[in-house]
């Protein structure tokens, strides 16, 4: 049975909305597992333990804000490893220099995320009216086989459990 691996935002943990969205729409579809989080931790350490746990397996990333940017740390480590994934990252922080928000961003995070300028190979949800990222840059760019869904939404994507199925398609192609 495959894997989802959920990678929650600034802010949430393991009880993330989104990740009990997933749990609940796809049910016994997958297992599932998590990568928390919190600023003051090395987070590239967790990054390297994941990958080396599911070296050579397929697993399904989904990962939300600042969990988008580690998601793809995560499948870039796994793919090194022989293993194979999918991709799904919503409101991404792939570029920490697009970030709009008026509020502090914890500064020991800042070296732990990658500058992803030219996202491969996933699924993108985002939307034009994100009040923290400016997302324009991201949702008017070419990319490498990357499927990008704007949404009307802020980017909490309140309304996250509608996406699900469009996940789904994603998924199984």
């Amino acid at each position: 049975m495959k894997t989802l691996l959920y990678i929650h935002g600034l802010g949430s943990d393991r009880n993330s909305r989104k990740f009990q969205n997933l749990k609940e729409y796809f049910g016994n579809t997958f297992s599932y597992d998590f990568l928390e989080w919190v600023p003051d931790m090395n987070i590239s350490d967790s990054i390297h333990q994941m990958a080396l746990k599911y070296a050579g397996e397929d697993v399904i990333l989904v990962g939300d804000s600042t969990g988008a940017n580690f998601a793809y740390q995560l499948r870039e480590s796994i793919r090194r490893l022989g293993g194979n994934t999918v991709l799904i990252l919503t409101s991404p922080l792939l570029d920490i220099n697009n970030r709009i928000a008026d509020f502090d961003f914890p500064q020991e995070l800042i070296p732990q995320l990658w500058k992803i300028e030219n996202p491969e190979d996933a699924l993108i949800i985002a939307t034009r009216t994100d009040e923290i990222l400016n997302q324009e840059i991201l949702l008017n760019k070419k990319l490498n086989n990357v499927k990008c869904v704007e949404v009307n939404d802020g980017h909490r994507l309140e309304n996250f459990h509608t996406y699900l199925p469009e996940i789904k398609k994603y998924i199984i192609t």
